[in-house]
């Protein structure tokens, strides 16, 4: 009998984590990429989720134009056969605008991907990835394991040279809080690093340590020591007032958007997170993965808050039958002061009240929010190193 697949519906909030792009096999008419931290087994297949960015406007049959697309795809790792199980449309301003859910589908429907299409390439790299994590004992898969003595000689005589580690490494958005050199950003983009760089708008790599974290409310602290032109200032009553625009700036999707940074615009949603949570809120603005750590801005240019999440629409969606749009999370203001008063951190705290236009917003909000780069040495042997974000 045949087994039917149905994805996971278990999901609240998904942090909106720091990436791992790979470039793939692409025509002229867009570009693609795999991000390999999506990589995950489900129900005894591979899931990951590959991009791809168009060159021009694509008509959706909604009469909606979508300039890029997200296709999450599960794969047999075994064979190589893969089948599409969801694709969803972003619009212009990177808003979600439509999503092709496919419920399930039986292990027969798995096909191979064309050779050579990025497709093909994103099926390897993800079963690669899969396979590292997995990777933890040997033997034989099938009939008795060979003698111990000669299968260690044959592995020693086919062995490949050993290639030195390779380096890895993600990328989030933090706040620059001190005219010391402190870093504010989410303590899951910093988490099990080797090592971290700060790099500015003016594209300074900074290399930076790790001073203190929270990881109930998921902040953290890192250290430069070069000096900022500019420091962000947050506001003295910091709590959210419902309803209140906001600005939000950060680094996401930087293999894909490149690396200047982003300007979302939306208002206070909620002034309370998941499931009620009081040290967070919930606003409007679009959020994409690499955004954690950024600053939410109200109209004064002064900082409440920093982006920490985002709803899963996928699994909302496969959930719920209906896909949230930007349902998205930040710390709030009086959280993040408390995280920095507790590590006397000389920050700036502003009555400034008097509206700002967006675009001056926007550029006190670039001087002021940095790209954080988390390093991590242990890569396999004979690894491809992920690009620079």
């Amino acid at each position: 009998m045949r087994s039917v697949l149905f994805f996971s519906t278990m999901a609240l909030a998904a942090a909106a984590w720091a990436v791992d792009w790979r470039a793939l096999p692409s025509p002229a008419g867009y570009g693609a990429t795999v991000d390999l931290d999506s990589a995950s087994h489900q129900q005894g297949l591979g899931r990951f989720t590959l991009r791809r960015a168009y060159a021009s406007a694509q008509s959706h049959p909604s009469g909606k134009d979508y300039y890029s697309t997200r296709l999450v795809y599960l794969a047999n790792c075994g064979s190589g056969a893969a089948a599409l199980v969801m694709t969803q449309y972003y619009g212009e301003d990177r808003k979600l605008i439509h999503a092709d859910i496919r419920p399930s589908l039986k292990r027969s429907e798995l096909t191979p991907p064309e050779s050579g299409s990025d497709v093909a390439a994103a099926v390897k790299l993800a079963c690669d990835r899969l396979s590292e994590k997995a990777q933890g004992g040997s033997g034989s898969a099938q009939g008795s394991p060979p003698d111990a003595g000669s299968q260690k000689k044959a592995e020693a005589a086919q062995a490949p040279p050993k290639k030195p580690p390779v380096p890895r490494s993600s990328s989030g958005s933090g706040i620059v809080v001190s005219s010391d050199g402190h870093i504010l950003t989410n303590q899951h983009v910093v988490r099990e690093c080797d090592a971290y760089q700060v790099i500015d708008n003016a594209t300074r790599i900074l290399k930076a340590s790790l001073q203190a974290v929270d990881v109930a409310r998921d902040l953290a602290l890192l250290t430069v020591e070069e000096r900022f032109p500019s420091v962000a200032s947050v506001r003295k009553e910091a709590a959210p007032r419902l309803g209140e625009a906001v600005t939000v700036v950060g680094y996401p999707l930087v293999g894909v958007l490149g690396t200047r940074p982003s300007v979302g615009f939306g208002h206070v949603s909620s002034t309370v997170g998941v499931r009620g949570n009081p040290a967070q809120m919930q606003i409007s603005v679009p959020i994409q993965r690499g955004a954690s750590g950024g600053p939410v801005f109200d109209q004064a240019g002064n900082v409440i808050g920093v982006v920490v999440s985002k709803l899963d629409a996928l699994k909302m969606a496969e959930r719920m039958g209906d896909l949230p749009q930007n349902v998205n999370f930040a710390i709030r203001g009086e959280v993040l002061r408390a995280f920095l008063e507790s590590q006397n951190i000389n920050f700036t705290a502003s009555e400034n009240s008097a509206r700002l236009e967006n675009t001056d917003i926007a550029s006190r909000g670039a001087a002021v929010t940095v790209r954080v780069r988390c390093i991590r040495e242990a890569a396999t042997a004979g690894s491809t190193a992920s690009s620079p974000q």
